[in-house]
C-alpha cells in the first residue's frame, strides 16, 4: 500500500466487511454451493487420474530410483471437468486469434467472475466504471511455461496472454473496473494475502468494492517434478493434515471468486450479505531453520492481532480453517499455534474444530 493513502473517518477503517457474491469452479463438477455442502458433508474423494488431454506424468516415473528428475508415486490429482478449450470470445470482446494465446486461467476467471456478479444480484453495467479492485491470488504459470519452450512458435498475443500481471487486469479491462488490478503470489496463501489487501483499500476508503479471485490449472509435468523432488507431495495422493499418516499433499486446480464491500454499503444497496469479515491479517515466517519450515511465533502472534483488530473475544470461535500442509514439519508447528491462541476459549466439552 502506498505511504500517505487518504483515509475515510476512523468508522470506516474499522468497518466490517461483507461478501456479497460468489462463484467457483472446483474439480469434479464442483460448481455451486450445494454440490460443494454435498461433497464436505459426505466426505466425498474428488481425487482422480491426470486427464489424458493434459499431460503424461507417467513417462516421468521411475519408482524407487531416487532420481531428482523423475515423479515418485503415481501420478494424480484434483481436476476440474471442464473443457479449458472452450471459451465464448465474442461474449467477452476478445478475437479468436487473441483467445488461443490467452492462459486458459484468464478465460476461466473471465466467467467465474461475470458469474459471481450475478450472485450478487447485480448487472454488469452496475459495476462498470466503478472502483472496484481486482487482487487475484495465483502462482500457476503453466501455460506461460509451455509457450516459452519454443519461443520461435510463440502466438502473436503471447505477452498479454500469459504473463501473471493480465490475469486480474483482463477483469478490469472487460468489466471496466477502476481500482487497483493485481496478481498476488505468495505461494500457499496467495488468495488469502490477495483477500487481505482487497480488505485494506475498502476499509481505508480507497476502493467501494472488491473483487478477490484464487486460480489454479495444471497443464504440464514440471511443476509435479519440482515439488516432488524435495517431497511436498503424498505418495497416496491424499493430504492427511494433523494425522499420523500425513506424508505431504495432493496437487488440485480450480477458480474462485468473492466480491466484497463494506457492510453499511452493503444495507444500503440492499445486497445480500453472505457472510462477514471482522478483520484479516498477513504476516511472515521471518527467519526459520529453513525456507520453507513455519514459524509458530509468527502465526501465533498474527491470530491474536487479528483478533485484537477486529476488537471481537476469541471465546465463541468453534471452527478455525488451517493451512494443514499434511506433512509431519508443518502440521505440528500450525496446530500448536492454533492450540496456543485458543487454550484459554475452549475445553475438552467445548472444542475447537480444526
Amino acid at each position: 500500500m502506498a505511504i500517505g493513502m487518504a483515509r475515510k473517518a476512523d468508522t470506516t477503517a474499522s468497518e466490517p466487511l461483507a461478501i456479497i457474491g460468489f462463484a467457483f469452479k472446483f474439480p469434479s463438477g464442483v460448481e455451486d454451493s450445494e454440490a460443494l455442502w454435498k461433497v464436505m458433508v459426505n466426505g466425498e474423494d474428488c481425487l482422480a487420474d491426470i486427464p489424458d488431454n493434459r499431460f503424461n506424468l507417467e513417462a516421468f516415473r521411475d519408482i524407487g530410483s531416487g532420481s531428482d528428475d523423475t515423479a515418485s508415486s503415481k501420478p494424480q490429482g484434483y481436476f476440474i471437468n471442464n473443457n479449458l478449450t472452450a471459451f465464448d470470445a465474442p461474449f467477452f470482446s476478445i478475437t479468436a486469434e487473441e483467445a488461443g494465446a490467452m492462459d486458459p486461467q484468464q478465460r476461466l476467471l473471465l466467467e467465474t467472475t461475470y458469474h459471481a456478479i450475478e450472485n450478487a444480484g447485480m448487472k454488469v453495467n452496475e459495476i462498470s466504471g466503478t472502483r472496484t479492485s481486482v487482487h487475484v491470488g495465483c502462482l500457476s504459470q503453466d501455460y506461460g511455461l509451455i509457450n516459452s519452450k519454443d519461443p520461435e512458435a510463440a502466438p502473436k498475443y503471447a505477452v498479454t496472454g500469459t504473463e501473471l500481471s493480465m490475469v486480474p487486469n483482463r477483469l478490469s479491462w472487460f468489466f471496466n473496473l477502476k481500482g487497483p488490478s493485481l496478481a498476488v503470489d505468495t505461494a500457499c496463501s496467495s488468495s488469502l494475502v490477495a483477500l487481505d489487501l482487497a480488505c485494506q483499500l475498502l476499509r481505508s476508503g480507497e476502493t467501494d468494492i472488491g473483487i478477490v479471485a484464487g486460480t489454479n490449472l495444471m497443464h504440464m509435468p514440471d511443476f509435479y517434478l519440482y515439488l516432488d523432488n524435495m517431497g511436498f507431495l503424498s505418495p497416496s495422493n491424499r493430504c492427511r493434515s494433523f494425522d499420523s499418516r500425513a506424508d505431504g499433499y495432493a496437487r488440485a486446480e480450480g477458480s474462485a471468486v468473492l466480491l466484497i464491500k463494506r457492510v453499511s454499503d452493503a444495507i444500503r444497496d440492499n445486497n445480500v450479505i453472505r457472510a462477514v469479515i471482522r478483520a484479516s491479517g498477513s504476516n511472515s515466517d521471518g527467519y526459520t531453520p529453513g525456507i520453507t519450515q513455519p514459524n509458530g511465533d509468527s502465526q501465533l502472534a498474527l491470530i491474536k492481532d487479528t483478533y485484537e483488530r477486529a476488537g471481537i473475544s476469541m471465546g465463541p470461535t468453534r471452527y478455525c480453517e488451517a493451512h494443514g500442509t499434511g506433512t509431519a514439519l508443518g502440521d505440528p508447528i500450525e496446530s500448536h499455534a492454533i492450540g496456543e491462541a485458543f487454550r484459554t476459549a475452549r475445553s475438552s466439552d467445548d472444542m475447537l474444530y480444526l
